[in-house]
């Protein structure tokens, strides 16, 4: 935990569980609950942030703890010392009952996998002992032998997103990524970000991305691979993240998807003028639901009209998923991070509810603070 925190370190004061758990109804502010906790302040508050724990408030916005949330802490505690990140752990949370089964042993595959790697890299390390020994002239040749070994064991982690004949046939590609046809594109794109995704330049290093990525991801297991690569790159390995920060990837990312969105209404607004079919549209009990939000979203989010309507919106996610938690709690973080989404993409969603971005993101953010 960060700080060196530990839930077995407490009580660190005249403090003791009981002043909690006594009393199911007690609730403590927060510098209180960190000493109790054997946490700090600083970590609670950015648990908050991230929505993996949120007390109670008070009017004045103080937060206020409980015996529930020591127990969702020590949860947070327990999944992080089996080394799942923050973002896992609250992917795990948000489900209506902990798959500890599948999640020790998706780690215990991730540890596997870590342990076969360092072994590959200690063989490299004692191959390259034995090597100097018999022969200390030829060091700079070994240790580019050894250099490429821990860089390989580094490329070895993305195997994991690929199938066995995707990974094959595209293995070479991150030995060596970006190439440098992706590499120039970066680089145009860095330099022409600040001007905006509006605009022939913009349109035309779109093309240019889409014309690379299609010669790219000729075979389906790759173009799978690929995008299940990315949706994860918080895990990926240190070189890969410095090359990520090298070119600006990210932000070269978020550029194209914004060109692209604009592209796209442009191409729709010509189909309607003309006549053409119009964008698909949500069902007209979806649009009368949120219409419905849109009329309490003045009210209190705790209130009784609000909170029916959460029923409402709770059961048609539950009808749309099958019941099934993992693609739920997909929605959920699909939903939870609309303000990443690119701007053309909200203009896009808000169209589909009749309304404009500045509405939609007005009504979402309630129904999030109604949701809890």
């Amino acid at each position: 935990m960060e700080g060196g925190a530990r839930l077995d370190s407490y009580p660190r004061s005249g403090l003791n569980l009981s002043d909690v758990s006594s009393d199911a109804h007690r609730r403590v502010r927060v510098h209180e609950f960190a000493e109790l906790a054997g946490v700090t302040v600083k970590t609670l508050h950015h648990y908050d942030r991230l929505g993996l724990l949120k007390p109670a408030r008070t009017t004045g916005g103080y937060r206020l703890y409980s015996t529930a949330d020591l127990s969702r802490l020590e949860q947070i505690v327990a999944l992080k010392a089996l080394g799942l990140s923050l973002k896992d752990i609250r992917r795990l949370l948000e489900r209506d009952a902990l798959p500890l089964r599948s999640t020790f042993r998706q780690q215990r595959e991730v540890l596997e996998e870590k342990r076969r790697l360092l072994d590959r890299a200690i063989r490299a390390l004692e191959d390259a002992e034995a090597a100097l020994g018999a022969d200390s002239a030829s060091a700079t040749p070994i240790l580019q032998r050894v250099i490429r070994a821990m860089s390989m064991q580094d490329i070895d982690v993305m195997r994991r997103y690929f199938s066995d004949k995707a990974w094959a046939a595209w293995k070479h590609y991150y030995e060596d990524w970006p190439s440098l046809e992706w590499q120039a594109l970066y680089r145009d794109i860095d330099a022409a970000v600040d001007a905006g995704p509006a605009g022939e330049a913009a349109q035309a290093l779109a093309s240019r991305w889409l014309a690379l990525t299609k010669s790219d991801q000729r075979m389906a297991g790759v173009r799978t691979g690929m995008m299940k690569a990315w949706m994860d790159r918080d895990h990926w390995p240190p070189s890969l993240k410095r090359r990520m920060a090298e070119f600006g990837i990210e932000r070269a990312t978020s550029f194209i998807n914004d060109v692209l969105w604009l592209r796209w209404e442009a191409e729709r607004a010509a189909r309607e003028r003309n006549g053409a079919p119009g964008m698909p549209r949500v069902t007209e009990s979806r649009r009368a639901l949120f219409r419905e939000w849109q009329a309490v979203v003045d009210e209190d989010p705790a209130g009784p009209r609000a909170q029916a309507l959460v029923a409402r919106w709770r059961a048609l996610l539950e009808a749309d998923t099958e019941g099934d938690a993992e693609i739920r709690s997909d929605i959920q973080g699909f939903f939870r991070r609309r303000r990443q989404w690119p701007e053309g993409m909200r203009r896009y969603i808000a169209s589909l509810y009749e309304t404009d971005a500045e509405t939609w993101d007005r009504v979402t953010d309630f129904i999030e603070r109604a949701a809890g």
